[in-house]
C-alpha cells in the first residue's frame, strides 16, 4: 500500500511506517469513533423528544471495519478478520427481554434487509440472499443456521493496473472468495494464485498460511467444496424461481399477476 493514498503528499509503502504513526492514525480513528457515538446520541434525543422512541426499531452496523495498521496495513478489503469483522446491534422496543443480550453465531450484511422486513411484518423476497435475525431477537434461534460466514473482495486496480501487474494476472482475475468457520478461514483466489488456510485456533492472528501443509490438506478441500456450494447456492436468483408457462407465469415473481387472456 502507497502512504500518499491514506495521507495526501506522504511517500513512501505504508509497512515502512512505525508504531508512532499507526498509535496517531489510530488515535484519529477512535476520536472519529467518538465523532459518530455523539451525533448518534442527538440523533435519539430528536426521536425521543419527538414521542417516537418507543416505535423505532434501530439497526447499528457498518459496511466494513478498518485495518488500522494490523498487518501493516491501512483501510479496508482482503481477507483478515480486522476489516470484516463488523458491530451488529438491533435495538426493537418490542422486544425488552432481549435487551442487552448478545448472539455468538455467524451474521452476514446480507442478513439486515430480511430482518428489517421481519420487523415489519412482511416477506422476505425470494431473491433475497438473507436471512431474517427476529428469532433471535425473541430469545430463540432459526433452524438451521449458518456455521460459517462468507465473503468476497475485488482487488483490481482498474485505473493504475497496480495489482494486476504485481500478481502479473488479469483484472478480470483479481478476485478472492473466503469462507470462515469457528476453527478455519479459508481465502480462494483467481488467477491461479496459491489459496490460503488458517487454523485459527492455534493462529488467532492470521500469521501462518497452512494451505500447503499436507495435514491440512483433508481440510483445505472441505472448505473449497463448501466455498464452491455456496457461490453455486448464491448465484443470481432474480428469475431463477419463475417461469414462463402457457398459463403465464409460474413461481416466486415478487406482486406478478399469472397472465390470463
Amino acid at each position: 500500500q502507497e502512504r500518499s493514498k491514506f495521507r495526501p503528499g506522504a511517500e513512501g509503502k505504508v509497512r515502512d511506517w512505525g508504531d508512532d504513526n499507526f498509535g496517531r492514525i489510530r488515535a484519529l480513528y477512535y476520536g472519529m469513533i467518538s465523532e459518530v457515538d455523539a451525533q448518534l446520541g442527538r440523533i435519539w434525543q430528536a426521536v425521543k423528544a419527538a414521542g417516537a422512541w418507543d416505535d423505532t426499531s434501530v439497526v447499528l452496523t457498518s459496511d466494513h471495519a478498518e485495518m488500522m495498521g494490523d498487518h501493516y496495513m491501512l483501510g479496508k478489503g482482503g481477507f483478515f478478520d480486522g476489516s470484516y469483522h463488523i458491530p451488529l446491534i438491533i435495538r426493537d422496543p418490542r422486544r425488552r427481554k432481549a435487551a442487552g443480550a448478545k448472539v455468538d453465531r455467524f451474521t452476514e450484511a446480507v442478513d439486515i434487509a430480511p430482518t428489517l422486513l421481519a420487523l415489519l411484518g412482511e416477506e422476505t423476497p425470494p431473491h433475497l440472499d438473507g436471512r431474517s435475525l427476529k428469532p433471535f431477537l425473541d430469545a430463540g434461534e432459526p433452524g438451521n443456521w449458518r456455521e460459517a460466514a462468507h465473503w468476497e473482495f475485488d482487488f483490481r486496480s482498474v485505473a493504475e493496473g497496480d495489482a494486476e501487474r504485481h500478481f502479473g494476472i488479469g483484472p478480470r482475475q483479481c478476485n478472492l472468495a473466503v469462507i470462515r468457520t469457528q476453527q478455519f478461514k479459508y481465502v480462494h483466489f483467481g488467477g491461479g494464485l496459491p489459496p490460503l488456510l488458517f487454523d485459527l485456533e492455534k493462529d488467532r492472528d492470521e500469521l501462518t498460511n497452512v494451505a500447503a501443509d499436507p495435514a491440512y490438506l483433508p481440510v483445505r478441500l472441505e472448505l473449497a467444496e463448501r466455498l464452491l456450494a455456496w457461490r453455486a447456492e448464491h448465484l443470481d436468483q432474480s428469475l431463477a424461481l419463475a417461469e414462463l408457462t402457457d398459463y403465464g407465469v409460474a413461481g416466486h415473481v415478487a406482486d406478478l399477476p399469472p397472465f390470463q387472456s
